[in-house]
């Protein structure tokens, strides 16, 4: 059907039509390269009203990309090579509005073969043609060996899926469910301007439906897709959208007014917002990447909040740390991110078994420099939003048998499936998974 395609003198860098867009920002992807660090660059030729279009085409075809890629191979005689790799990857688009979308066939697969066009393969366009008809003709025969693999059967990398078994055995096959299904959204209700109970009665005469989180004070679930912007006072800091279980960060710390807060790793910012509304805090927000401070700012200002904001390196106080210690740190630590796949399906494509290792040593490191940082009687919240163990429970018990001068706080909250600590699993039409471990210092006991 297909034959190699040698490489050509200009490799497509952008389109004018969205599945195009989406195909070049698929195989980015598979090179390694972030979906949140692509997406305003593959928005930028298209119009406004395409960007939500293009949006879903990507986030979908990141989150079933392992099963769509299976089908795309069976397709294919032979691979696409050189800057017609992109072909594979508007195969992938392709499939995704036939197989997951269910769009009609006809005009899934007319627009798809369109694309090739405005990616300058426009004479390739009966390869893509020919490979997406014979899909529609042979659908059960081709997705049938498909179902008995985890990998194409759950759209999961196969050392994810394992790891998942070995820690959840009870729990993994609702994990990867849950990963498949987009997030719902979540307000945390800003408690200096109003009450949540407030705060619901202006979405109610707003005419937008809601329902109250049951895991966090101030979480409202939005019952339909809204832009949140356009939502009542959220220009003036009314609200902000944060996962339910995000926003128990803050909650599980419980600033109080005159303390002096760090929180150590806070792009984009949320949970710096929120320990901010909860008490009037000298508070310390520090970011290792540059590109990511803007955001903090830009969160801060919305909700007419104030804090010290540092670019540096949470691992190597040294370098910029006055020596005087924290009442309180929040440690949201870099982590694998295997907590929030739904909302972020690139990191299916993105991280590797090896990455997991190196995120334990950095995270074991970042743990013991803020604890350098904390006063005695002073208390440290360990955050990530993954859900294996090695970055969490294993963790914290590894920090505690190396201390005699830390203490680990019960944690609770409905859906906790962790002993040492909180650890919450991704759930359909609720929160992310995120894992929590309450620290203090005892004050008996010298560094």
């Amino acid at each position: 059907m297909s034959t190699i395609w040698q490489q050509r003198a200009v490799r497509p860098t952008s389109s004018d039509n969205p599945r195009g867009q989406a195909a070049l920002g698929l195989m980015k992807v598979s090179q390694g390269q972030s979906l949140s660090a692509l997406m305003s660059e593959l928005e930028q030729p298209l119009d406004s009203s395409e960007h939500g279009f293009l949006r879903d085409l990507l986030l979908g075809s990141c989150r079933y990309w392992h099963r769509l890629n299976a089908i795309a191979k069976m397709l294919l005689d032979q691979p696409f090579e050189g800057n017609a790799e992109v072909l594979h990857s508007l195969l992938i688009v392709g499939l995704y509005q036939l197989e997951i979308q269910q769009k009609s066939a006809h005009a899934a697969v007319h627009a798809t073969v369109e694309a090739t066009e405005s990616l300058g393969f426009g004479n390739r366009r009966s390869i893509i043609n020919a490979c997406l008809r014979r899909y529609l003709r042979e659908q059960e025969a081709l997705l049938e060996p498909l179902n008995d693999n985890p990998v194409t059967a759950t759209s999961h990398p196969k050392w994810l899926v394992k790891l998942l078994k070995s820690a959840w055995p009870d729990h993994w096959q609702a994990i990867l469910a849950s990963n498949n299904q987009p997030g719902p959204i979540c307000l945390r209700n800003n408690a200096r301007q109003q009450s949540r109970d407030d705060y619901q009665h202006q979405l109610h005469q707003a005419d937008i439906g809601y329902r109250s989180g049951e895991l966090s004070r101030q979480s409202i679930y939005l019952l339909t897709s809204q832009n949140v912007t356009a939502l009542p006072g959220f220009p003036d800091g009314s609200c902000s959208v944060q996962d339910e279980a995000a926003q128990l960060a803050a909650e599980f710390l419980a600033p109080q007014s005159g303390e002096r807060v760090l929180d150590a790793c806070a792009a984009p910012g949320g949970k710096t917002c929120h320990l901010a509304e909860l008490a009037d805090i000298d508070l310390t927000a520090v970011e290792l990447e540059a590109n990511r401070i803007p955001r903090i700012h830009e969160n801060l200002a919305r909700l007419q909040l104030q804090a010290e904001i540092i670019q540096a390196d949470a691992s190597q106080p040294d370098q910029w740390w006055n020596g005087e210690p924290f009442d309180a740190i929040l440690l949201d630590a870099p982590c694998s991110a295997t907590g929030v796949i739904r909302r972020h399906p690139d990191i299916k494509l993105l991280r590797r078994r090896e990455d997991i290792d190196a995120l334990v040593e950095l995270q074991q490191q970042i743990l013991t420099q803020c604890w350098r940082m904390l006063k005695p009687g002073g208390r440290l919240l360990y955050a990530t939003c993954s859900v294996l163990p090695q970055e969490n429970r294993l963790q914290i018990e590894r920090f505690l048998e190396q201390r005699d001068d830390a203490s680990l706080q019960a944690l609770t909250a409905p859906g906790n499936v962790e002993q040492t600590g909180l650890q919450l699993l991704p759930t359909e039409d609720s929160h992310d998974g995120f894992y929590y471990a309450l620290l203090t210092k005892n004050s008996k006991v010298c560094q």
